[in-house]
């Protein structure tokens, strides 16, 4: 499953990068927009984006 989530600066809203997420959904694992969320400011990190407690992330609506 894929969804797109913008990461923000948490001051302001600006937004700091743009990720495409892709989590396997299996019998065992059913991504909730959450995990979306957390893998984005995860890479925000190993990106160096900017301090974690300065950031935060937000899963698009999926529109078909």
């Amino acid at each position: 499953m894929k969804k797109v989530v913008d990461v923000y600066k948490n001051r302001g809203r600006e937004l700091i990068w743009t990720y495409v997420i892709h989590l396997n959904n299996d019998s065992e694992f059913h991504p909730a927009q959450i995990d979306f969320e957390v893998e984005a400011l995860r890479l925000s990190q190993l990106d160096k984006r900017g301090p974690a407690s300065e950031l935060s992330a937000k899963a698009r609506l999926s529109v078909r």
